[in-house]
């Protein structure tokens, strides 16, 4: 999240908001009176600045949800439950999933080292004693592309279609030294999560994108999930904004290219998100020992919410106890997923805005909406 903050200086459109969809009927009166108040919760969200916000709320069988605001500003369309968005780092817990369950079939190891799975790809002696366990965990040490402002040049000149190639960004990182021995300390990375889905390349021989069809995208049924090449999104899609400019206003900054690939190129939905999750955190794509590897983690120096690290997944303290998931951060869209330990409540919270551009006291707002939809039992 840190790289996507440092955010982009370009040509603005003006744009103005409309009010909220009224919220959606369900089942009884209890219901109903809580449902609406998620509802108001979710509209005061985008009084506080977000372009507009998608909610997915499921408790046990009853699932809920809500979106608010504007899809795209510039139409006027509303957001939908149903729109696709960019879902940044989500990528990441999909990347360490394929990853994990190469370690299962014993195709690799948590503690092989990089340098052995990817011979030549790290400058000679860069990446010393780097392993497969440490680039999903982020304390590989490695820079994290980026962090360096030459990524964002072409994009900051209006080119947003700019298409790094993932070798490029490579380049770039080892460019500059290691921040820190591996495993030492937390540092988020994606130049770690790029290396990663080289690394399921050289063991299986097929691209990284086929993998990801094969073995989560097809099984689960994620019929609205992708990892674009492009700077389009298929389908309808929740426009993405950044605030800009003095004064500020709102830039559409949807077409950015995809550049961060297997470390934070996901296309989505609400729906999906809670799918995978889902099925990720009760055991369906792992065995229990890799399940246990997965959540063993280290704490999280650079975030507002107390939060741990395991491999491609977050745990959380939440008020009513631990949530596990991950969030997502591209520019201009913000989305978390939190799941309980039991797997049976579950929060998908997105909205198309970036958190530098809702400030503190917006941002504020979206934490509240995303404890509210998740403690109520």
């Amino acid at each position: 999240m840190n790289r996507i903050n440092r955010l982009l200086a370009m040509s603005l459109i003006l744009a103005v908001a409309l009010p909220a969809e009224p919220a959606l009927a369900t089942d009884s009166a209890v219901s109903v009176r809580g449902d609406r108040e998620l509802q108001a919760a979710l509209d005061g969200l985008v009084a506080a600045g977000a372009p507009g916000a998608m909610l997915l709320d499921r408790h046990g069988r009853h699932t809920l949800r809500l979106s608010s605001g504007l899809a795209d500003q510039v139409e006027g369309r509303p957001m939908r439950v149903t729109d696709r968005f960019r879902a940044g780092s989500q990528m990441k817990s999909f990347t360490a999933a394929i990853v994990l369950q190469l370690v299962q079939e014993r195709r690799l190891g948590l503690d092989d080292a990089v340098d052995d799975l990817l011979p030549g790809v790290i400058p000679h002696g860069y990446g010393a004693g780097v392993t497969v366990r440490h680039l999903l965990q982020h304390n590989s040490g490695l820079f994290n592309f980026g962090d360096d402002p030459r990524v964002f040049e072409p994009a900051m000149s209006g080119d947003l279609g700019y298409a790094w190639t993932p070798q490029q960004l490579l380049d770039i990182a080892f460019e500059h030294e290691p921040l820190f021995p591996p495993g030492t300390r937390f540092y988020y990375s994606d130049t770690s999560y790029v290396l990663a889905a080289y690394i399921v390349e050289a063991v299986t021989g097929h691209s990284f994108d086929h993998e990801l069809r094969a073995r989560i995208i097809r099984p689960l049924g994620l019929r609205d999930t992708s990892l674009p090449t492009t700077a389009t999104i298929a389908g309808r899609h929740a426009h993405g904004y950044v605030l800009f400019g003095d004064p500020p206003v709102d830039f559409d900054i949807t077409y950015l290219y995809p550049f961060s690939w297997a470390g934070g190129g996901l296309t989505s939905t609400v729906d999906d998100s809670a799918t995978f999750f889902q099925a990720l955190l009760d055991g369906r794509l792992l065995s229990p020992a890799l399940m246990r590897a997965m959540k063993t983690t280290i704490e999280v120096t650079d975030s507002d919410l107390p939060s741990r690290s395991g491999l491609g997944v977050y745990s959380w303290t939440t008020p009513c106890g631990t949530a596990w998931g991950k969030s997502g951060n591209a520019p201009g869209y913000l989305v978390y997923t939190w799941i309980s330990p039991d797997t049976r409540h579950e929060t998908v919270l997105m909205i198309n805005d970036d958190p530098r551009s809702m400030g503190g006291p917006g941002m504020a707002v979206y934490n509240d909406m995303l404890a509210r939809s998740f403690c109520r039992r």
